[in-house]
């Protein structure tokens, strides 16, 4: 569907009913609850934003096809890209995070690409995400915001036409491969690439060492796991390739701010 078919939602609104909203130089951070069974109509935003769904979820509709939004996922929007919201599920809450643009104004950054709205691997900033999300609920340090926010933002816009075409195959692999045991030799096989060579130039493009990529990613989907609310954390910590519930709990806390049962209870 065409933008000038859909309704725009101006800044801070969005389909549900606002449960909180906290604005602050450029940034609109709030919570959002959804009626069981909620159906939107086809609209777009006026400013980029990124979503985390905490509870439920929907069924979104977009131009080029319907995707499922499960409790975990960590999502952007790009103004202007028309998309519908069905099949709310019961309990559904979702936290967003918006910037105006003038706060992309003040710190001189560009807004992340449209694409990034339909790239399922640039999900790792999750945990970037619900550091912002953890300040916001449990810190409230604005100074701690505005730092996680820019963060974040810098990775979304990172241009990937400036990286190799090998740095997409790398990311695609590690994705198909996570819950899987993947050493540099492996990895190097399935992009036809000298392990040297990944290992030389991965945190140049990356901004992280390859185990550090790898936990980020389990970290990602162990978030996920526990807004589902099928397995105890002790089994998660496992099913993610942790050591043990130690090790889940101390990685978790660095990269994210919170420890798994914090995040738990938001």
């Amino acid at each position: 569907m065409e933008s000038n078919a859909a309704i725009l939602l101006e800044a801070g609104t969005y389909v549900g009913h606002r449960v909180r909203q906290q604005l602050f130089d450029g940034i609109i951070a709030s919570e959002n609850f959804y009626e069981t069974g909620t159906i939107s109509d086809w609209h777009f935003h006026k400013n980029p934003h990124f979503s985390h769904i905490l509870n439920g979820g929907s069924r979104e509709m977009r131009a080029n096809g319907p995707e499922q939004q499960l409790p975990g996922a960590s999502l952007y929007y790009y103004p202007g890209i028309a998309h519908q919201n069905i099949d709310y599920q019961s309990g559904t809450r979702i936290f967003n995070l918006e910037f105006t643009p003038a706060f992309f104004s003040t710190y001189n950054m560009d807004i992340p690409q449209e694409s990034w709205m339909f790239n399922r691997n640039s999900q790792w900033n999750s945990h970037l995400l619900v550091s912002i999300m953890a300040e916001y609920y449990l810190g409230n340090n604005i100074t701690a915001v505005h730092q996680l926010c820019l963060n974040l933002l810098s990775n979304a816009t990172a241009a990937d036409e400036i990286n190799p075409a090998w740095t997409k195959q790398i990311k695609e692999a590690m994705y198909d491969n996570w819950n899987h045991p993947l050493s540099l030799s492996d990895l190097a096989a399935q992009v036809a690439l000298h392990p040297v060579t990944i290992s030389r130039y991965f945190p140049r493009y990356f901004g992280c060492t390859l185990g550090e990529y790898l936990r980020k990613i389990k970290i990602e989907k162990a978030l996920a796991m526990i807004r589902l609310k099928k397995q105890s954390l002790t089994e998660i910590a496992y099913d993610c390739g942790f050591a043990d519930q130690a090790h889940f709990i101390k990685t978790c806390k660095r990269l994210t701010g919170i420890t798994p049962k914090q995040y738990q209870k938001l």
